[in-house]
Order: C-alpha cells, then sequence, then structure tokens
C-alpha cells in the first residue's frame, strides 16, 4: 500500500487491521514531548535498531475509539504522498493505554513559533499560504474536508518557509457528512459553526475550510486575529467587517485598512457569511501575484516593530490581539529577558547541545534504571 495510485484508489474506505501490542521503551527512546492536544500526545522519539528520528503520535484509547484512530491514521497516510503534507510512516501500534503511529519530524515547529508579532511578511506569507492552498486543493477534490486549519497544524521545515507541510487530520471529514459542534476553535469558525449552541449538529462542507484559509492568510500577514468569534451580536470587530463586507457602509474595518484593494477583495469573497457562496480555494491563484499590503504595513511587518500605542483605535478597538491569549508585547519580553539574563538565567537554547543533553539523560537513566529497578517516567506511564 505504498504507492501514490494505491493511497488514491481507496481513499473513502478506512481500512482496520490488527495492532501490534508494544511496550514502547523496549523500540523507542521519547526523548521529549513535542505536542499536547484534547485527546492526544507527539512526542519526538528515536528508534533504537534503525537510530531514525521519529514522531510518535498517542492517542489515548479512553477518549479515543479504536475507529476513530484508524480514521486518522488512514486519511494521515492517504494524502502524505503530497509534498505538503505531513508525511505519515506505515507504522502503527498500540500499548495498554494509547494508540500510536508514526510520521515524520519537523525540526522547526509549527508556524505559531515561528511568526513574529506583526507576521511573516508578504513573502513569506505567501510561500507559506501559496503551499498550504496546494495541499487544501488536494484533500478538495478527494472531496473531503481538513476541518482544522490553523497555525499549530502547519509545520515548518525550512527557515525561509519554502517548505512547510498540513498536519493533523484527526477532524478531516467527507464532504456531506454531520458532525457535532465540539472543541472547534471559535476563533478560526465561520459564523454557520461559531453561532452554533455546543452539540448541535452541521453538514461538513469544504467551505469551511476556506474561512478557515482566510484567518491564516490574515493571521501570516499581520501576527494577529481579525475577531475572537464570527458573530455580529457578540464581537465588535467582526460586527465591523459585516458590515463592511456586505457593503452596509463604505468604512473600511480598521484591521483591515493596510491591505491592498485586491486583497480586501479577496477576503470579502472568503469570508462571506453564506457558506453556499463562499470562494472555493483555486480562486486563492488569481490573487496570489497581486501586491497584497500597503507600503506602510509592509515596512511595518518587514521592521517587526511593535508600537503598543497602535494597538487601540480612537473607538477602543483593538487591531493587534495576539493569535495566542497569553503572548505578551515585545517590550515587556525584552525586560523579562534583561531580567533573566541579569540573574545568569540562560535564555536562548541550543537545540542540538539540549537533544544531545536529554539522550545522554535517557541512557543514564536505562543505565540505572537495569541496576537499581524503580518507577517508570512520566512520559513510560503516559504511552503504557
Amino acid at each position: 500500500m505504498g504507492t501514490l495510485s494505491r493511497r488514491n484508489s481507496s481513499i473513502h474506505r478506512v481500512r482496520e487491521f490488527p495492532l501490534r501490542q508494544v511496550e514502547l521503551e523496549d523500540e523507542y527512546d521519547v526523548i521529549q514531548t513535542i505536542g499536547a492536544g484534547w485527546f492526544a500526545k507527539v512526542y519526538l522519539s528515536e528508534h533504537k535498531k534503525t537510530r531514525q528520528e521519529i514522531v510518535l503520535k498517542a492517542l489515548q484509547k479512553d477518549t479515543t475509539s479504536r475507529k476513530d484512530f484508524f480514521r486518522e491514521l488512514h486519511y494521515s497516510y492517504f494524502f502524505s504522498p503530497h509534498p505538503n503534507v505531513i508525511d505519515t510512516y506505515d507504522v502503527a501500534f498500540e500499548t495498554r493505554t494509547h494508540y500510536i503511529f508514526a510520521q515524520e519530524y519537523a525540526p522547526l515547529g509549527d508556524l505559531t513559533s515561528n511568526i513574529g508579532e506583526n507576521g511573516l511578511g508578504e513573502i513569506n506569507s505567501k510561500r507559506v499560504l501559496c503551499q498550504i492552498a496546494s495541499a487544501l486543493d488536494f484533500v478538495h477534490s478527494k472531496d473531503m474536508a481538513h476541518r482544522d486549519l490553523k497555525m499549530d497544524n502547519i509545520l515548518v521545515f525550512r527557515t525561509d518557509f519554502t517548505l512547510v507541510k498540513l498536519c493533523d487530520f484527526g477532524s478531516m471529514k467527507k464532504v456531506g457528512a454531520q458532525v457535532a459542534r465540539k472543541n472547534e476553535l471559535l476563533t478560526y469558525c465561520p459564523p454557520e459553526v461559531a453561532t452554533l449552541p455546543f452539540n448541535v449538529g452541521y453538514f461538513v462542507h469544504t467551505s469551511h475550510d476556506i474561512w478557515q484559509f482566510g484567518i491564516l492568510i490574515f493571521v501570516c500577514l499581520t501576527g494577529s486575529l481579525p475577531w475572537q468569534k464570527a458573530d455580529q451580536s457578540n464581537d465588535r470587530r467582526y460586527s465591523s467587517f459585516f458590515d463592511w463586507q456586505q457593503r452596509k457602509t463604505n468604512k473600511i474595518p480598521t484591521p483591515f485598512k493596510d491591505f491592498s484593494s485586491r486583497l480586501q477583495r479577496f477576503f470579502r469573497k472568503v469570508f462571506e457569511p453564506d457558506d453556499t457562496r463562499r470562494t472555493t480555494i483555486k480562486e486563492f491563484h488569481k490573487y496570489y501575484e497581486d501586491k497584497w499590503l500597503t507600503k506602510h504595513r509592509a515596512s511595518y511587518s518587514s521592521l517587526g516593530v511593535y508600537d503598543a500605542s497602535a494597538t487601540l483605535t480612537p473607538d477602543g478597538m483593538s487591531v493587534n490581539f495576539s493569535i495566542m491569549s497569553v503572548h505578551s508585547c515585545l517590550e515587556e519580553k525584552n525586560k523579562l529577558l534583561r531580567t533573566l539574563t541579569q540573574f545568569g538565567i540562560e535564555t536562548t537554547v541550543d537545540h542540538t547541545a539540549k537533544k544531545e543533553r536529554i539522550r545522554e539523560w535517557i541512557r543514564a537513566n536505562e543505565c540505572r534504571r537495569k541496576n537499581f529497578p524503580g518507577p517508570m517516567s512520566s512520559v513510560q506511564k503516559d504511552l503504557q
């Protein structure tokens, strides 16, 4: 099942098979936890025999059904031939508490950890978004929707952003499937989902991905979110955009003023509140060659300057609240770093040295455990 043709031919048939029961520490060195979500954890690991560095995605059995595990494994594996989708290996097994499968390691982490206060700038944003648009087009061509496009699910492989990959297919569904609103990230949700009560059902459509793709464009260019929730009644930022988008007013919302008229037009199509009229991912390529940022925003973004006084407009509406709720401004970060440095606390990380220290720690612990058997580490307990 390792060829592209075989992967594509059975995209809608989820295959289940017997899983090998594994004692994780017998086959892998778990180096560190690199991600954690509602139902799963992601571990950077090293295969003991081959010394190959891989990622193990572990889904808890008490919160993930066997069927859901195989569904995520299936879609992750079958979409991975695309160059901008994370590569999933033909490796899956279980421990007493987890279902686990293996993927490639992204050395530079996700997009959230690579973005600055003012975004990525126009050139890097276009590089990222063009690749994700290609991956999304491939997904949609198979009559599927990803449903969880966000900064955390875009992995970076090169410092110049010439290689990024889409990951996490745990929420993927076939177009037309009925699902219930659960723990979706509301800042990325289209209004037809964001305004639904918890547990109420709706039908999956590719237009949901298009809305999330629009949020990605905005965040990449600005380092901020356009609103907290696409709800006219409860979010002034979205209400302001909605009135402009529906041409009820000519006043361009403050967060969108520094975009070119062409990009503003595309945002109107992407953030169309009627999901049946929302544009498709193919439309993105018509705007790719256009200028996206005004000179003011382009220079502001390229300099990486953060002006705290610019975060509030005269009407008190924030236009630069962070993509992460606990994100502090650059001035505060620098003040903290100076304080830590004064007290001799390390504020930069040599990742190669750090990894080697972790490996040495693991080897030392293995030696001690053989001589003096004791309690397992928290990671080992997690994955048993």
